[in-house]
């Protein structure tokens, strides 16, 4: 029997599977060059390449990422006016940075997904559109959409659709009327929307629970003196990065004396006479419409009595060519009526 040494083989990289297999047929004799098993066996020495298996990571969707963009900055504009409208006690105006971002973003939210027009002659899907149809589920919206229908200044659908959402946020509705929309979806947004659209998704209940806190929030916009037919602008998302400064930040020119209680009376002064002066403005237009509506009544006034003066000598008349017929009929028989009497019964029943 040989030695351990004599039948080690050394195996090197270079080393091929051919002079293996020679060197251990020559050591040991008792193998078999037709046996297969021991044949394929110190292949086991050579080193083999690895098989490694690629799993490709399930990217998500894009239009998923965009309606969580938008229901994670409006979280974050909302929760901005909330505070802010909290802690100075003032009414918000137009001029006030995170309630422009709050419509620009909100414009987004209701157009995300709108169909597009089909054709040269197609109708085109506006918003302003389904916003009218909220009316028809709530009595409240049908004032704010009256106001907005009769707006001189506003010319596009866009600008009528940007008008009805300011005032909805002043009528502190605006988290209602968006909820009629979606208990009504089959047939007020199915319509307009394509099936990823965030108004037609679970994203836009989160919206709605979002504009709720907005009930708390006092506003005063007046929508005659903006242009409300152009491009909004857009958004410093920074602001809204900051983290705790972002608030100081957002003030503005002029806000941080608003801790001074002298400066905070007069913005609280600022915002009652912007007030008075909205609610004068509305007062103004609804006594001209009341002044309209008096003087048409009025003009109907006096065409019925005109009517009614007619209708009475008429009536006098016929009551008197009444008395006449009874009259002629109850003449005797044996008693011949004269000419004249007969001219004036034939002429009495010629008339009747």
């Amino acid at each position: 029997m040989a030695s351990s040494r004599e039948t080690e083989v050394q195996v090197s990289p270079a080393t091929s599977s051919s002079s293996v297999k020679s060197h251990l047929f020559e050591r040991s004799p008792s193998v078999s060059s037709t046996s297969t098993k021991e044949d394929r066996w110190p292949e086991l020495l050579l080193a083999r390449p690895h098989k490694f298996s690629y799993y490709s990571s399930k990217t998500r969707d894009p239009v998923v990422i965009e309606r969580s963009n938008l229901v994670n900055i409006s979280k974050l504009i909302v929760k901005e006016l909330i505070e802010q409208s909290l802690r100075y006690g003032r009414m918000l105006d137009s001029d006030h940075l995170p309630l422009h971002h709050f419509f620009i973003v909100l414009e987004h939210v209701m157009r995300h997904g709108l169909k597009p027009k089909k054709g040269l002659l197609g109708p085109k899907k506006e918003l302003w559109d389904i916003l009218q149809m909220v009316e028809k589920y709530s009595p409240e919206a049908a004032d704010i959409t009256a106001s907005v229908r009769d707006l001189p200044t506003v010319k596009t659908a866009m600008g009528r659709a940007r008008a009805w959402l300011r005032l909805a946020l002043m009528q502190k509705r605006l988290a209602d009327y968006l909820r009629i929309l979606l208990e009504h979806r089959e047939d007020t947004l199915e319509e307009y929307f394509e099936p990823h659209a965030l108004m037609l998704n679970e994203e836009a209940v989160i919206i709605t629970g979002v504009l709720v806190g907005l009930n708390v929030v006092d506003c005063n916009l007046c929508v005659k003196e903006e242009d409300l037919d152009s491009q909004q602008g857009v958004i410093d998302f920074s602001l809204y990065l900051r983290g705790s400064n972002s608030s100081n930040d957002l003030t503005g020119n002029g806000n941080s004396g608003d801790a001074e209680p002298k400066q905070r009376h007069i913005n609280t002064m600022l915002d009652q006479k912007n007030y008075i002066e909205e609610l004068n403005r509305h007062l103004n237009a609804t006594v001209a419409n009341l002044q309209a509506k008096v003087e048409s009544l009025t003009t109907t006034n006096a065409l019925m009595k005109e009517d009614m003066a007619i209708a009475k000598n008429t009536m006098i008349t016929l009551v008197e060519e009444n008395n006449q017929l009874k009259h002629a009929l109850e003449t005797p028989a044996d008693k011949t009526p004269s000419s004249d009497e007969s001219l004036s019964i034939v002429t009495l029943l010629s008339r009747h």
